[in-house]
């Protein structure tokens, strides 16, 4: 056997092998059809013609398959990445609702247990508890869980802004 038809039997023996399942009967095919060729040279032009007819036909094929697996592995992992950030920042939202609702049910508490504190007396007590106070908390536990939990602090983060921003608004129009 010449080289030439060593080097196509072999091209035509790898396409078989390398061949995607759809067309590695057709890649069989071909490596028949190359004993019945009589020339050694034209058995080399016929192997690389039909490898490079299998390449056309497959490589497409299979790119867009690996570039669709792909699109959806990404988009079910960034799906469940926005779901992942919008329950943190819900979770620091319901944090911070839940500590504000309990600085003033602490105001509460201390001014019907404590009545000489009244409100018209000390009205800096109840700013104190109800603003400085859940102010300070919302600041140190969005430090505290900004590099674990990020979603959760710009929950904490964004209920802190809103109550400066009620407290000023409330300022502004009742100062």
């Amino acid at each position: 056997m010449s080289a030439a038809r060593r080097l196509s039997s072999r091209l035509l023996h790898a396409v078989v092998r390398h061949a995607s399942s759809d067309s590695q009967g057709w890649a069989r095919a071909m490596l028949r059809e190359l004993d019945y060729i009589d020339s050694d040279w034209a058995a080399l032009f016929w192997a690389l013609g039909g490898t490079t007819a299998i390449f056309r036909y497959s490589v497409p094929r299979e790119v867009r398959a690996l570039i669709e697996r792909h699109s959806n592995r990404s988009q079910a992992l960034m799906m469940n990445n926005i779901g992942q950030k919008a329950t943190g920042v819900i979770s620091g939202v319901v944090i911070a609702v839940a500590v504000l609702a309990s600085a003033f049910g602490l105001v509460r508490l201390l001014f019907s247990l404590v009545p000489a504190w009244d409100i018209e007396r000390m009205p800096w007590a109840e700013w104190l508890t109800v603003i400085v106070v859940p102010e300070t908390i919302f600041i140190v536990t969005a430090v505290a869980v900004w590099r674990r939990r990020r979603s959760m602090a710009i929950g904490i983060l964004l209920s802190a802004i809103t109550l400066i921003t009620h407290f000023v608004f409330h300022l502004a129009t009742h100062g």
